[in-house]
């Protein structure tokens, strides 16, 4: 299948350079991500893999042959380049454009509830909030599979029964044993609010993810 699909990529997107067709495919999508490893896969007509050399202007580029691996440096555009070794020089033989962006920003999770549900199903038992150590950053629908850290968030709880408010700072993804208690002690209609979240991906940038209301409802 793979290699029907640089068949059709070859007579259709070419770039001539000594009479010769090259295409680079990413092979997860079209875009580069920064922070995490893009696999790409050079086809180019009539030259082998042991022949090719192929670097970038934005990032650097691992692996040998037509199978590598692409990690960007900055926001923008890639320029993938393929290089013929033809004794002890290089041609070029061919390139192509990229965008390079930023990885999206995850999702804030403890246990089974998320702050991408619908406000409506946004329902949490206090049996299940109390049993829970960690909270955790999820990337949903992406292709790509890396793990976010939580480095801090905070917690405000509101009283149903006596009006009472209680607020707690969490650092790090492991949630504080008061937190635990707090939760442990949640009754019917209290609310849980999670906002102030800070979370850090592979790329190295700090982002603040989008806040998080549970209703208890046991």
């Amino acid at each position: 299948m793979k290699q029907l699909f640089f068949l059709i990529l070859i007579s259709f997107f070419s770039c001539y350079a000594f009479a010769q067709r090259v295409v680079v495919s990413a092979d997860k999508n079209n875009i580069f991500y920064i922070g995490v490893d893009n696999p790409i896969t050079v086809a180019a007509e009539n030259s082998s893999c042991k022949d090719l050399v192929i670097k970038t202007n934005n990032g650097n580029i691992a692996g040998k042959g037509c199978q590598l691996i692409y990690r960007g440096k900055e926001v923008g555009r890639a320029d993938i380049i393929v290089y013929k070794k033809t004794g002890n020089k290089l041609y070029e033989i061919g390139r192509n454009a990229f965008r390079v962006k930023r990885l999206p920003a995850p999702t804030f999770k403890i246990g089974p509830y998320g702050s991408s549900y619908p406000y409506s199903e946004r329902k949490a038992k206090a049996v299940v909030l109390a049993s829970q150590q960690y909270v955790r950053a999820e990337l949903e629908n992406f292709d790509f599979e890396y793990k976010c850290s939580i480095d801090s968030f905070s917690v405000n709880i509101f009283h149903l029964e006596s009006g009472k408010r209680t607020t707690f700072f969490n650092v790090s993804n492991k949630i504080s044993p008061q937190i635990s208690d707090a939760f442990s002690e949640l009754k019917n209609g209290d609310v849980i609010f999670f906002n102030k979240i800070f979370s850090t991906c592979p790329d190295k940038i700090q982002s603040e993810l989008d806040s998080l209301i549970l209703t208890v409802e046991n």
